[in-house]
């Protein structure tokens, strides 16, 4: 007979894999936007800015910008990146 897995714990999985993949998303088209030249009063890449803007300016701040090259975006994905994996590393099997 099947039984379902405890509720909250799969919870956590999957909102930890997907809720960090969706920002890194969202940082990769406000990255595509910003290199296009996209208006930045259009209201989804205002909606982007705010969303994506505090993971992204500590990096800013501590890296700067090299001339056209913003960086920033690159640090920011490799460590949502490496701390999503190390999260989902860290949950016991079945969570």
């Amino acid at each position: 007979m099947y039984t379902p897995p405890p509720l909250p714990f799969p919870i956590f999985s999957l909102l930890i894999r997907y809720g960090i993949s969706f920002l890194i998303l969202a940082m990769l088209v406000r990255a595509i936007a910003m290199m296009f030249r996209v208006d930045e009063r259009n209201a989804f890449i205002r909606f982007l800015a705010r969303l994506t803007d505090p993971f992204i300016e500590p990096a800013r701040r501590i890296i700067g910008q090299l001339g056209v090259l913003d960086l920033s975006f690159f640090i920011t994905w490799f460590m949502l990146t490496l701390i999503q994996a190390l999260l989902l590393q860290a949950m016991p099997a079945g969570w």
